[in-house]
């Protein structure tokens, strides 16, 4: 038979267990929760110096191209350096292999006029356009 004594011990039972596992949560908490704290306290260091270290290696390379020509020279090397990886002749390739294309047909024609002065075949040249 239940009895208000018995039920009071019960819910006195039931409070005391609930204060102590709110007691345990509470230990648990401050105990974990300083463990958490430091160990966000050290990776935040660790992204603050990974930070400071990417911060410096940026404003170094921005000092190294201090000049305007710099910049152009460093965007034209690594322009250059990605046609030259996809196989694509750069504008200094081109322009020296007209210049080469040019004079190959200046000496053909200094050719075919030594030949067309000897008396012997007539060489007609013509020269590609660029």
């Amino acid at each position: 038979m239940i009895t208000p004594e018995k039920i009071q011990g019960e819910v006195t039972d039931k409070a005391r267990e609930i204060w102590l596992a709110g007691l345990g949560i509470f230990s648990t908490v401050e105990e974990e929760g300083a463990k958490l704290f430091n160990k966000f306290l050290e990776k935040g260091k660790e992204l603050e110096a990974k930070g400071e270290a990417l911060e410096k290696k940026a404003k170094d390379k921005v000092s190294s191209i201090s000049t305007l020509d710099d910049v152009s020279k460093f965007v034209e090397e690594k322009v250059n350096l990605a046609l030259e990886t996809m196989g694509i002749s750069s504008h200094a390739e081109v322009r020296q292999l007209s210049e080469k294309v040019d004079k190959l047909a200046a000496n053909v024609e200094i050719l075919a006029k030594k030949l067309d002065t000897t008396g012997k075949t007539t060489v007609k040249t013509t020269r590609p356009k660029a």
